[in-house]
């Protein structure tokens, strides 16, 4: 873990995407806040959010586009991800499970359903929570990462006694 800019991170990691989504005939849309620092695994926070934009880019059903914002609420970075389409009630969970897929016709894609349980894991790491909610034809990946440069305690080694 180390300082540094996850506004910057997230924007690097949303702009190779662009092409995709031109391709598809989708927009996509990001506002991203600038200076949200937080500590973090750089490697691991940019697999997360290569994660979130290709599961919006792949499942992304019926007409409309793409949209990432990257705000700061309190001490919390928070990153959304949305896209068209819907998730039943009884997969919101399951879709955090490895190898889970929706849609039994899609086994012949390269995606394996480890995905989001990947981000998920690098969530965790992060002391972050990930969710997923559907309204208004839309499926949107919270994920919320203690932001700012605090400093961690130390762990192993015993405090003085006086």
């Amino acid at each position: 873990m180390e300082p540094l800019d996850f506004s910057r991170l997230v924007l690097g990691g949303v702009l190779p995407f662009e092409s995709v989504a031109f391709e598809q005939g989708r927009e996509l849309e990001y506002q991203i806040n600038e200076n949200i620092t937080l500590q973090g695994n750089p490697g691991q926070l940019s697999q997360l959010v290569s994660i979130l934009m290709d599961n919006a880019l792949s499942h992304s059903e019926g007409a409309g586009g793409i949209a990432v914002t990257l705000g700061r609420e309190r001490e919390e970075a928070v990153l959304t991800v949305s896209n068209p389409g819907f998730i039943p009630e009884e997969d919101r969970t399951e879709i955090f499970v490895r190898f889970f897929r929706r849609d039994a016709n899609r086994s012949g894609t390269d995606h394996y359903g480890l995905g989001l349980t990947i981000a998920q894991t690098v969530v965790t790491a992060h002391q972050g929570e990930i969710q997923v909610d559907c309204s208004g034809g839309r499926v949107v990946f919270t994920v919320r990462l203690p932001a700012g440069e605090k400093k961690r305690r130390k762990t192993g080694k015993r405090p003085r006694r006086r």
